[in-house]
């Protein structure tokens, strides 16, 4: 099997690794292990130092600052004015940001936590899939994103790399698997995303229901009630039925009786 140019480089740099062979029961080593707790840092909120903004005027805080003297020690932002806190913002000795937790799934859990030096990203720990545990592990470089891990069966041991190696082509990345469970990478599972001939997979279908009921998924609001439909629907029928020609009575004039007929010839 011929591989691209980038993809066979990055092989031959884990070909100096010793691997599994398939099906052996070979033990993970722990150089793969990640510890999946998340971890929140203390923020003191309801300390007597803190700084309370309303911005929208609704009596409730959506800016926390806890301050040490005159030096913000941590933040707490509540983007999106609904109570919740979206965010926690900590602070170096020099003022800088040194780490930021997101909470975007509204579970009172951060999904990610970011590690800064000087102000600028270094790492960032993730939880991608709604089970509470972290999952992903992105390294950064001057800000830019080199490298992720990722842990696919959540035993706390890393199953995927991704090595971004164009800095000129940032999604770009070369993906490695552990198909035969043994904690290292296996070359001939190297995928170059950039690479000639690759076509990401396809997205899920996702079937939709013939007759939809509630609150269909994308959709802004109930499905209208079946009354109301039907009462919408002869409304419809009788606005494109075509008019009646207007009678003489629905002019106001008296209709004309109807003409007798001649008697036959012969009749008495």
């Amino acid at each position: 099997m011929v591989l691209p140019r980038k993809t066979a480089a990055f092989a031959l740099f884990f070909s100096s690794l010793s691997y599994g062979c398939s099906g052996a029961e070979t033990a993970k080593p722990a150089s793969g292990e990640r510890s999946v707790e998340i971890i929140h840092e203390s923020c003191d909120i309801d300390a007597a130092s803190a700084v309370r903004t309303d911005v929208n005027g609704d009596g409730s805080p959506d800016i926390v600052r806890v301050m040490k003297g005159d030096r913000e020690v941590c933040r707490v932002i509540d983007l999106n004015f609904d109570k919740v806190k979206d965010a926690f913002i900590y602070y170096d000795d020099a003022g800088q940001e040194r780490r930021r937790e997101s909470d975007f799934d509204k579970d009172g859990r951060p999904d990610v936590i970011a590690t800064l030096q000087g102000g600028v990203v270094v790492s960032k720990e993730l939880e991608t899939n709604f089970d509470m545990k972290l999952d992903t592990w992105e390294t950064y470089a001057g800000g830019r994103l080199t490298k992720t891990e990722r842990d696919g069966d959540a035993d706390g041991i890393i199953d995927e790399w991704w090595d971004f190696n164009r800095p000129d082509q940032p999604k770009c990345a070369v993906v490695i698997k552990d198909k035969n469970a043994d904690g290292e990478p296996d070359p001939d599972t190297a995928v170059d995303m950039c690479g000639e001939g690759y076509k990401p997979p396809a997205p899920p279908m996702v079937p939709i229901p013939a007759t939809p009921s509630g609150t269909a998924s994308g959709s802004f609001g109930p499905t209208p009630p079946a009354t109301a439909t039907a009462a919408t629907a002869s409304a419809t029928t009788s606005a494109s039925a075509p008019a009646p020609t207007p009678s003489a009575t629905a002019t106001g004039k008296a209709a004309p009786p109807p003409k007798p007929e001649s008697p036959k010839k012969g009749s008495p």
